[in-house]
């Protein structure tokens, strides 16, 4: 009875071990999910997430966004979203013996890329009031010539 006890506690451990979400890191340490990013020489940053679903990737960019930038004054520009299609191929034996060769496609992981400019939305609001504060400039009046009868 109490090894039926235990077989039941491994497997509910092993499934639940399935069913956690990825863990948010760089991609590779945590497997094939996570971020990368890079600087531009600009100073901006390109960030790419690899995630499951597109809560989860827009959750890991504007983390790791926060994490580049010291907090949330951020802008971003989400230039890149896509599920790709995989082709899968492999080779499958019948129980005679027999067998043959299969082609499938599958949804991959969500990809989300974007550029991070860092202090850029608190610098963007600031400068939109100083620019409407400013007296628009006024165009000379034209000579005008006298006018033919």
């Amino acid at each position: 009875m109490s090894a039926r006890i235990g077989a039941v506690v491994i497997a509910a451990a092993a499934l639940a071990a399935c069913a956690t979400a990825p863990e948010y890191g760089p991609i590779g340490q945590t497997g094939p999910w996570g971020y990368s990013d890079v600087q531009n020489p600009d100073g901006s940053y390109t960030i790419r997430v690899v995630a499951l679903t597109s809560t989860m990737a827009h959750e890991y960019w504007d983390r790791r966004a926060a994490e580049l930038c010291g907090g949330t004054n951020f802008q971003k520009n989400i230039f890149r979203a896509e599920i790709p299609v995989v082709t899968q191929t492999g080779y499958v034996t019948g129980p005679n013996g027999y067998g043959g060769s299969y082609t499938q496609d599958a949804y991959g992981s969500l990809i989300m890329e974007g550029y991070l400019r860092c202090g850029a939305a608190a610098e963007a609001a600031a400068a939109a009031p100083a620019e409407a504060a400013a007296p628009a400039e006024v165009a000379p009046a034209e000579a005008s010539a006298p006018a033919a009868q």
